[in-house]
């Protein structure tokens, strides 16, 4: 395999040597926007949803007090 220069943006190292071979790049393609988006999306609800769950969800240790009890 014969390594080039990177001419266009692709996964490169430090060097600026492509990772990945012409077919690679061209099988896989850029990531679409969508799924970025609806990623990103994905982990904040996740994250909401245990927030609230860690806010409203009594304490074994804390005499029934939830967090949010404890913090007001």
């Amino acid at each position: 395999m014969i390594m080039k220069r990177q001419s266009s943006p692709s996964p490169t190292t430090q060097s600026g040597i492509e990772l990945r071979s012409e077919k690679v790049r061209r099988l896989i393609g850029p990531i679409p926007q969508s799924l970025t988006r609806w990623g990103i999306a994905v982990i904040v609800i996740i994250s909401l949803a245990l927030l609230l769950v860690l806010i409203f969800v009594p304490f074994p240790y804390g005499h029934g007090e939830s967090l949010l009890c404890h913090l007001l």
